[in-house]
């Protein structure tokens, strides 16, 4: 049975506004960093149109739909109804793709729980989909609508039983956690920067009989990461017996990301992927956070190889055409005003990087596996 590749055009070269963090590019180039590469065949990639009205309405409210699309066809909201929904206020800004990208990114994620429930494929990659901060009636935090939890519904509705959501994020998926917690058919697994915004996700929370928290400090390293997927993340996913993996892979805890203040490495970011999508035959894999262009469409490219069990073409020498195409990218960053740094476009692995583990992570493991019994 093949795996997928989900996307759409839309994606290509549509934007936020300028300034805004997702004032870039990120879901098409890691497609064409694929395919420059010859990881895929083009029958493995699927195009997908937006969801429709009925289907978005299974976890958002239709008058909060309704003015998402309003927005898209005027480019304005009356204030009371940015207020309500806030749409065009703060970070959640109206443009031209306002309510088609989001409603096309949570098609994809939806369509992936269809075709693996009906036995048409194993394992799917929507980088387009990991919006978990989305509300049922707001926008929150660059998210319009929440793709992760329409996934998590349909897969209950298709008949699903177990559903394991592991997210990657550094930002916590409290979009998620909110609408599933304390629910019989989903367990929730979160890594996630401590004090980071939305500042949700707390160790307390692991209380909660499906949800374990990893709130980690900034500076989270590669050792660390590989400490708490291997002593806790894989024997709790390992003990619920998922008919359904799902993974929100946000890319944001790679070093250099500018929103968040993890130090990752990309060789302990694909080896969680990894070593959790391992764990199922059944697996879904999104994006989400990851705002570095040429971090993130590495990083998602190399996301397709692991799915397939390729994992060696990340030790591939990186073609000049995919050199030349990282280096065309355009970001409105610091980071690259003097120039984009050549270790983040002209190699597929980040140096490695050993440090120790530190005594706070050591705690934290040790007390969640206490807690959960594990």
């Amino acid at each position: 049975m093949q795996n997928f590749l989900f996307t759409s055009d839309i994606f290509k070269g549509s934007r936020y506004e300028k300034g805004h963090p997702l004032d870039m590019d990120r879901v098409w180039p890691s497609i064409e960093l694929i395919r420059l590469m010859g990881w895929i065949n083009e029958n493995q990639i699927i195009k997908n149109s937006p969801a429709e009205i009925s289907e978005l309405i299974k976890f958002h409210d239709l008058e909060y739909v309704k003015a998402l699309k309003k927005a898209e066809e005027d480019l304005y909201l009356p204030y009371n109804l940015k207020k309500k929904f806030n749409i065009g206020i703060g970070n959640n800004p109206i443009f031209s793709e306002v309510f088609s990208r989001p409603a096309t990114a949570a098609k994809s994620s939806i369509k992936a729980v269809e075709m693996i429930a009906d036995k048409k494929a194993n394992k799917i990659l929507n980088i387009s989909g990991g919006t978990h901060h989305g509300r049922k009636s707001q926008a929150f935090g660059f998210c319009f609508l929440n793709d992760c939890v329409l996934a998590i519904l349909k897969a209950i509705e298709t008949g699903f039983k177990n559903i394991v959501y592991v997210d990657l994020d550094a930002h916590h998926c409290d979009g998620v956690q909110d609408i599933f917690s304390e629910n019989d058919n989903v367990s929730i697994i979160s890594i996630h920067e401590k004090n980071r915004w939305p500042k949700t996700g707390k160790f307390e929370d692991n209380k909660l009989f499906n949800v374990i928290n990893f709130p980690v400090n900034e500076n989270f390293n590669d050792n660390e990461m590989d400490y708490v997927v291997s002593k806790a993340i894989i024997p709790f996913v390992k003990i619920k017996k998922a008919d359904l993996l799902i993974i929100q892979a946000g890319a944001d805890m790679l070093d250099g990301d500018p929103q968040s203040r993890i130090s990752l490495t990309n060789n302990a970011y694909w080896k969680a992927v990894k070593d959790v999508q391992s764990l199922n035959e059944n697996v879904i894999i999104l994006g989400g956070g990851g705002y570095n262009p040429y971090l993130t469409a590495k990083a998602w490219a190399g996301n397709w190889v692991l799915i397939n069990d390729k994992e060696e073409y990340l030790d591939q020498e990186m073609k000049s055409q995919c050199y030349d195409f990282l280096k065309s990218l355009s970001w409105d960053n610091r980071r690259v005003k003097n120039g984009i740094p050549n270790k983040w476009i002209s190699t597929w692995r980040d140096e490695y990087k050993k440090y120790p583990i530190g005594d706070e992570i050591l705690f934290l493991v040790d007390k969640i596996l206490k807690i959960k019994k594990i």
